[in-house]
Order: C-alpha cells, then sequence, then structure tokens
C-alpha cells in the first residue's frame, strides 16, 4: 500500500520520465518540505545514476514511518517515473543524511 502512494504521488508531481525526471519530481515534491527548517534534499546525476542526499525531519518526528515504509514509498516514486532499481545507501540516525541511489 504505502509503495502504490509513492507512485500516486510520483505521478502527480511528475514532468518528464527516466531519472532527470525523477530528479525534477523530487525536487517538486520536497520543496513542498520548505516550511520545515531542518530539511536538506539535494540531488545529482552522476554516472547514469541519480543521487539523493538529504536530512530529513520525517524520522525525527515519525522515526517508525522511516524505519518501515520510506524504502517501500521511495520505490513507488520511482517506479512512476520508470525508474525501477533503488538503493538506501545511508539512513539517519546511523548517517548524518539518508542517501538513496537510483537506477534504471
Amino acid at each position: 500500500m504505502i509503495e502504490k502512494a509513492g507512485y500516486f504521488i510520483g505521478k502527480l508531481v511528475k514532468v518528464e520520465e527516466g531519472l532527470s525526471g525523477l530528479k525534477k519530481g523530487f525536487e517538486k515534491f520536497f520543496n513542498e518540505l520548505r516550511e520545515f527548517q531542518d530539511f536538506e534534499f539535494s540531488a545529482e546525476i552522476t554516472e547514469n545514476k541519480l543521487i539523493t542526499k538529504s536530512k530529513c525531519p520525517i524520522h525525527k518526528h515519525f522515526g517508525f514511518y522511516c524505519e518501515k515504509y520510506c524504502l517501500d514509498f521511495v520505490r513507488g516514486f520511482a517506479r512512476a517515473y520508470g525508474v525501477t532499481r533503488v538503493r538506501r545507501v545511508e539512513r539517519q540516525p546511523k548517517s548524518d543524511y539518508c542517501v538513496f541511489e537510483f537506477e534504471i
């Protein structure tokens, strides 16, 4: 169910396919979270991969969601762009940031 919600929201903010579209979709989606002063997000496409890095307030406020559902949500979001390979490389609080890699 969480993956379907991610897919639905990904479709709502979609402007184009692929890694470039996914990057733009995340930027559009996370722009709405700018009211959280402790939120940081960056994304970069390198060597056929999209790498995102964030300091996310969701872990601080909804730790259970982060632990159990975040990866499913992100997979669904990425699938809306035709991106099927998703890997969480780092995760808060074990790391200072949450880092994801996406490949087509």
